[in-house]
């Protein structure tokens, strides 16, 4: 079971670098990209970017799963409840946004992308800290 702890920390903070990367690079720069270049580069952009989270995402979700099933204390219910919001809000929130600026450059909703997106940023954060906590709590005391 140390095996997956140790794989939980390792994702969980490669989500969390690629969601502050996300937030802090790629998504304020969508802005500075001309309106006739834009709908080429954004289609590009979500099917790479795809290619690197879905996967990452659906191990997190299978991981979470994992860990309450295994262990149902307090760090694995919290995990699996930030995990699920994390896709609630990438589905419910990101990915329409996602879907209207897709072949329309818009700089409102490149704003709404930005300021909406801190809410999969907080989450990853606080996934992150209780997966260190839980590796910390079950791997090194």
């Amino acid at each position: 079971m140390s095996e997956i702890i140790i794989l939980n920390l390792f994702v969980s903070s490669f989500m969390f670098g690629l969601i502050v990367t996300t937030q802090l690079v790629t998504y304020p720069l969508f802005s500075s990209i001309s309106n006739s270049g834009f709908t080429k580069y954004h289609i590009n952009y979500v099917s790479k970017i795809s290619l690197i989270a879905g996967p990452a995402m659906l191990l997190e979700l299978v991981i979470a799963s994992i860990l309450l099933y295994n262990f149902g204390n307090l760090p694995s219910k919290l995990i699996f409840l930030v995990t699920v919001l994390i896709f609630l809000s990438t589905f419910f929130i990101q990915v329409p946004i996602h879907d209207r600026i897709k072949y329309n450059a818009n700089n409102l909703l490149f704003e709404k992308l930005v300021m909406t997106n801190w809410i999969r940023t907080v989450l990853w954060s606080l996934k992150c800290i209780l997966s260190t906590s839980l590796f910390f709590k079950e791997i090194l005391v």
